[in-house]
């Protein structure tokens, strides 16, 4: 085996490979969208996620002792 021969197998190929895998991983990077970063303007419209849609009812209402409106039943609530 030649020093040039030596040369490719052991320098050229690796860094031929290693190249390729660094511009295929950074293509994502590139081709993706620009993120939102704080203090950036957001010009989207809001999104209200909910885990199960059909059970979102906002027609149940539910009052409270002496409370004589009804308030949409929903949001975050815990005893301790």
């Amino acid at each position: 085996m030649s020093v040039i021969e030596t040369i490719l197998v052991f320098v050229v190929i690796p860094a031929v490979i290693y190249g390729l895998l660094g511009v295929l991983s950074m293509r994502s990077k590139f081709a993706a969208a620009p993120r939102y970063r704080p203090g950036q303007e957001w010009d989207h419209p809001p999104v209200w996620w909910s885990a199960n849609p059909q059970g979102l009812d906002t027609t149940r209402t539910h009052a409270d002792a002496g409370d004589e409106e009804a308030t949409p039943v929903g949001g975050a609530s815990g005893r301790w």
